[in-house]
C-alpha cells in the first residue's frame, strides 16, 4: 500500500468513531501540554494526524539533498575564492570576514532544515533553506512519541511498522565527529566541554535543555550560554570558569553581527580557531534567501554544470531581487499577483512575507511599491501541496483540507529526519497559522 493510501485509511478509521477519537485527541493534547514541546511559552499546536512515507520516498529525499549539497559546496568554494562572486551577496564587511573563516572540520553546512513543497508522485520544490539556528527537533521528538500512542493508529500498527526519527543523539555524534577532525594535531581534549550558544531570550530554551540533558548523559559537560558571556584568555575560551572546546551554535549570523561589539571575545576565538564552532558562520551564504536569486542568474553561477543548473530550474522556484528587476519582470509582478510571493532577504518564521493572492490589486501595488527599494525578493508562488486531514472545530473532529510544508533535517549533508507543518492559508509559518504533525516511515509487517 502506498503511503498516501494509508493516510486515507487512517482518515476512514477516525471517521468511524469520531467521538471516541476526539476524547483521545484531548488526552494527547494534555500530554503535549505537559511536555517540553513549547514554542514562545505555549504548547506546540498539532493535529490528530500523522503523515506516512515509504522508504522509497525517503531515498528520493536523500538524493535531492545529495545534489543540492553538491551545488552548495561549489557555491561556497566560489565565494571563498572570488571577490567578484562575493560582491553579489553584498554582506557587511565584518560578516564577510567571518564567513571566510574556515570552520576547521571540512563541513560547511553541518546542520540544516531544508523546507520543501512535496506532492507524492508529482512535484518537489524547495521553499527555503534554514541553517543558522535551525530548530524544531524537539517538536519532532515529542509529537512522534505522543502520536504513536493515538488509539486511531492501533489499527494501522497491526499491519505496519511505524518508525520515527532520532535527532538528538545523532546530532551529538555529528558534532563530536566534527570536533575530532577540528582537534587533530591541536592538543585538544578528547572529551570536549560543550556550549549550546544563543542570546538570552531567543531560541527555544526547552529544546536547548533537551540537547543539554542528552549531552550530559553521554558524559559531556554542557552549558547553555549567551555569546556575550564568553571570556577569551590566553588562547582559550571560557564561560564563567569552564573552558569551552565545542560550541553548538544556535545564534543566527545576523544577530551575531548586530551584537558584534558585545561579543568580541567569541569573535576573536572563532577567528583564531581556538574553539570548534558547529556550525560555522559560512552557513549564512545559503541561509540568506538571496541565495536562490543568485542560483537563478546563470551568468553568476557559470561554474555549475548544465545538469546542476537544470536541477535549479526544476526544483528551486524562480527568484530575483526586486530592486534589480527590469520593466518586463515588474509588469508581470504587478499584473499577475497570484503568481508571486515577496520575501525579505534574511528573516524567518514567515515574517515580512507577502503572497499576492492574499491581497487586492490595489493593496498589492502598494506593497510592491513599499518593498521595491528594500532588501526584498520576488519569487514564483508555488501551490502549496494539500490533502484532507483530521481537524478540530467547536469541540468536534472533522476533515478539512490542509496545505503542508515538509522539512528535511540534514546533518553533515545526510538526511536525518522529517518535520511537517500544516495550515489552511497561503503562508505556512509560525508568524501565521501553523500546526505541526508527526511523520513516520512505514514498512509492511
Amino acid at each position: 500500500m502506498q503511503a498516501n493510501n494509508l493516510i486515507d485509511e487512517y482518515l476512514r478509521v477516525v471517521k468511524g468513531d469520531i467521538e471516541n477519537y476526539y476524547k483521545d485527541y484531548q488526552f494527547l493534547k494534555e500530554r503535549v501540554k505537559n511536555s517540553t514541546a513549547i514554542y514562545k511559552g505555549e504548547p506546540v499546536d498539532f493535529l490528530y494526524q500523522p503523515l506516512f512515507f515509504t522508504k522509497e520516498e525517503v531515498r528520493g529525499f536523500e538524493n535531492l539533498l545529495m545534489i543540492l549539497n553538491r551545488i552548495i559546496k561549489k557555491v561556497i568554494n566560489e565565494y571563498r575564492n572570488s571577490a567578484k562572486f562575493r560582491s553579489y551577496f553584498a554582506f557587511p564587511e565584518l560578516m564577510e570576514e567571518l564567513l571566510l573563516v574556515e570552520p576547521g572540520y571540512g563541513v560547511d553546512i553541518p546542520m540544516g532544515r531544508f523546507d520543501i513543497f512535496y506532492q507524492p508522485d508529482a512535484s518537489v520544490k524547495f521553499c527555503e533553506l534554514n541553517t543558522d539556528g535551525a530548530s524544531a527537533m524537539n517538536e519532532v521528538r515529542v509529537l512522534q512519541k505522543v502520536m504513536l500512542d493515538a488509539k486511531a493508529l492501533n489499527i494501522i500498527k497491526k499491519n505496519y511498522q511505524l518508525t520515527g526519527f532520532e535527532l538528538f543523539y545523532s546530532w551529538l555524534d555529528t558534532i563530536i565527529k566534527n570536533y575530532r577532525i577540528f582537534a587533530e594535531g591541536k592538543n585538544k581534549k578528547d572529551r570536549p566541554n560543550i556550549a549550546i550558544m544563543d542570546f538570552d531570550g531567543e531560541g527555544t530554551i526547552y529544546e536547548f535543555k533537551e540537547f543539554q540533558k542528552r549531552f550530559i548523559q553521554a558524559g559531556y559537560q554542557t552549558v547553555i550560554c549567551d555569546p556575550r558571556d564568553f571570556n577569551y584568555t590566553n588562547g582559550k575560551l571560557y564561560y564563567k570558569n569552564i573552558e569551552i572546546d565545542l560550541i553548538y551554535r544556535r545564534a543566527t549570523t545576523g544577530r551575531l553581527i548586530e551584537e558584534s561589539k558585545s561579543i568580541t571575545d567569541f569573535i576573536k576565538a572563532y577567528k583564531d580557531g581556538a574553539v570548534c564552532v558547529v556550525g560555522g558562520l559560512v552557513s549564512q551564504i545559503i541561509h540568506n534567501k538571496l541565495f536562490f536569486a543568485i542560483l537563478h542568474d546563470k551568468k553568476k553561477v557559470d561554474f555549475l554544470t548544465e545538469q546542476e543548473y537544470d536541477f535549479i530550474k526544476r526544483y528551486i522556484p524562480y527568484t530575483a531581487v526586486i530592486a534589480d528587476a527590469n520593466s518586463k519582470v515588474m509588469d508581470s509582478l504587478l499584473d499577475n499577483k497570484n503568481k508571486y510571493i515577496l520575501k525579505p532577504f534574511d528573516r524567518f518564521a514567515g515574517k515580512g512575507v507577502y503572497a499576492g493572492r492574499d491581497f487586492s490589486n490595489f493593496k498589492w501595488q502598494d506593497i510592491v511599491a513599499r518593498v521595491r527599494s528594500r532588501d526584498y525578493l520576488l519569487q514564483e508562488f508555488v501551490e502549496i501541496p494539500g490533502r484532507e486531514m483530521i481537524s478540530e472545530k467547536e469541540g468536534k473532529l472533522l476533515i478539512e483540507r490542509y496545505g503542508y510544508l515538509l522539512g528535511l533535517f540534514s546533518y553533515n549533508g545526510l538526511l536525518q529526519g522529517l518535520y511537517t507543518r500544516v495550515g489552511r492559508k497561503n503562508i505556512i509559518a509560525a508568524a501565521g497559522e501553523s500546526f505541526t504533525i508527526p511523520n513516520y516511515i512505514i514498512e509492511k509487517k
